[in-house]
């Protein structure tokens, strides 16, 4: 457990200090900010002919907000992140020399994932109260009736943007094991961003033409996030404002259990590559 946890401080050192991995986090950072600030145009009319989604209840529009914000923006710092976790190492023979060390090749996997675990947590509860700090600070008077609702949520949005982006970090990770040409890697990556967006209204409605009633498409359709997000409705689901916190989150249960396998089986994959594979 010592030296898991040696490495796993190694990596988040480290992808604190990786300059992608930062431009990400910068990028995110005001991406966020804008949404903050969008939030508040919408609501004070700024924009015209806009309105907020879910506006009969400001305490739910603006933990939407924050949902939808960090599953879009996060899926690709999560790939940055799991790239960055690869290649690094790679880039600077690190892996070589971590590997011929007198420590299991399971530990080293194990750390690494705890490192970028940790850091995406982290990074997550940092954007969340920046938001939350800005989003009180232009519109605090108009939210507060509607407290207990943001605050409520915020616990499941939470998790639930976590499992999002952890989709998206495994399989970026699982890629570039396969892969050895990390720039490849990345675009191979970002790449399950744009299918898993397309998947519902392309990939599977070509599958079924060509295979139709077939329940399989249906099935992997339903461990697709951005289908799930999009044609599923989960977002919908997840803010209905009829219901309370709990409610809306088992009724959308399902959706988290589904993404929360197809993480563990990308890992287990990306686990059993990393043990048995050559990777110089």
């Amino acid at each position: 457990m010592g030296n898991t946890l040696v490495i796993a401080r190694k990596e988040f050192a480290d992808l604190l200090s990786n300059r992608w991995v930062l431009i990400a986090i910068i990028a995110l950072l005001i991406y966020v900010s804008s949404w903050a600030y969008d939030f508040y145009n919408v609501l004070n009319g700024a924009l015209p002919g806009a309105q907020l989604m879910f506006q009969d209840n400001l305490g739910i529009a603006a933990i939407n907000y924050v949902f939808f914000a960090l599953c879009w923006f996060g899926s690709i710092l999560g790939i940055v992140i799991g790239c960055s976790t690869i290649s690094s190492e790679r880039i600077g023979s690190a892996l070589n020399t971590l590997t011929v060390k007198p420590v299991y090749r399971d530990t080293i996997i194990n750390g690494k994932l705890l490192g970028s675990l940790m850091f995406i947590t982290s990074v997550i509860v940092l954007f969340i109260a920046i938001y939350t700090a800005e989003l009180f600070s232009l519109c605090g008077g108009s939210i507060a009736p509607f407290l207990s609702d943001y605050f409520s949520r915020l616990p499941f949005v939470f998790l639930f943007v976590m499992v999002f982006i952890l989709v998206f970090f495994a399989l970026s990770l699982l890629i570039s094991l396969l892969v050895k040409d990390q720039s490849f890697a990345m675009i191979l990556s970002t790449l399950t961003v744009y299918v898993s967006m397309k998947f519902a209204t392309v990939v599977s409605a070509n599958l079924k033409n060509l295979f139709p009633d077939n329940k399989l498409i249906d099935l992997v359709s339903s461990f697709s996030p951005y289908t799930l997000m999009w044609d599923g409705g989960l977002q919908y689901r997840f803010m209905d404002t009829k219901i309370g916190a709990w409610d809306a989150f088992t009724v959308v249960l399902p959706d988290f259990v589904r993404l929360l396998l197809l993480i563990v089986a990308v890992l287990f994959l990306s686990y059993t590559v990393f043990v048995r594979s050559d990777l110089s």
